[in-house]
């Protein structure tokens, strides 16, 4: 019988995507009763003007710990950075602190210019204020923003030279990039921070953002190599499933929908093979 891989039973995380809607305390609940093991919240808006639950005072905060502490669910994330030629990497201290007081590892940015250097000398900065605190910053490269693919991120990852800085891999990402496999399997283990888990159809849609934001699937759904990428992966790499679930699963109720995503994902996962 041929060996299980090493994300058959691997611990799922959930992206705050999923249910963007449910504040931080409610996701950490639902994500328990779901049988999820850590969650990432959104505290910083994706894009001007996005929903985002900055937490910004301390009765908010220790509400979150005392719900990871009922629950036994963790904060693997914050997110999101953006960073442009007008970031000021001091701006962030306070949402890095406010992750490291809720228990976040990891944080994650997004380089939002083309200008490589520049992204790259104020993740370094970034880095340095998060490490103290104990967080790793994960950068995602996304084809509609200035960091684009996955050579794009490891570019930018290897000149800030700063031992916390990795990258997130997102599978709509990777393949709406363009981004050849064979560059993931080559990709140095050290660089890789997470994977965030979807499916879709190999045909790019006409709006790759509302795709990213609302047009995901549960794995096994679509038509993504999503088994090529999981074996391309160091063992042990968070999995987190990011799949918006209001907009396919209108009826259900919020706890049915996360678990019913992480039944499927599972169910998924499990059908694996170790090469």
């Amino acid at each position: 019988m041929p060996a299980s891989p090493w994300y058959a039973n691997a611990p799922l995380s959930m992206a705050h995507l999923c249910e963007l809607d449910t504040p931080p305390a409610a996701l950490i609940s639902l994500a328990a009763k779901a049988g999820i093991a850590t969650v990432g919240l959104r505290i910083a808006p994706a894009s001007p003007g996005g929903l985002a639950y900055p937490l910004p005072s301390a009765t908010e905060q220790a509400d979150v710990r005392q719900r990871c502490r009922d629950t036994g669910v963790a904060v693997l994330h914050i997110e999101l950075i953006s960073i442009t030629e007008a970031t000021v990497p001091a701006d962030f201290r306070r949402m890095l602190e406010t992750g490291a007081a809720i228990g976040a590892t990891r944080v994650v940015a997004a380089g939002d210019t083309d200008n490589f250097d520049i992204v790259a000398e104020k993740l370094a900065a970034i880095c340095d204020f998060a490490q103290p605190l104990g967080l790793a910053v994960d950068l995602e490269f996304m084809p509609f923003r200035g960091v684009r693919s996955l050579a794009d991120a490891v570019h930018v990852v290897n000149a800030c030279g700063r031992l916390n800085a990795h990258i997130l891999v997102d599978a709509l990402h990777i393949i709406r990039s363009g981004t050849p496999l064979e560059d993931l399997r080559r990709l140095d283990p050290h660089l890789v921070g997470t994977f965030h888990i979807c499916d879709g159809p190999l045909a790019a849609p006409s709006d790759l953002v509302a795709e990213a934001r609302t047009q995901r699937q549960t794995p096994g759904v679509g038509a993504f190599p999503l088994f090529a990428m999981l074996n391309a992966l160091p063992a042990g790499t968070a999995i987190g499933v990011e799949v918006p679930l209001p907009p396919q699963f209108p009826t259900l109720s919020r706890v049915e929908r996360m678990k019913k995503l992480a039944t499927d994902t599972r169910r998924f996962l499990s059908q694996g093979q170790a090469v």
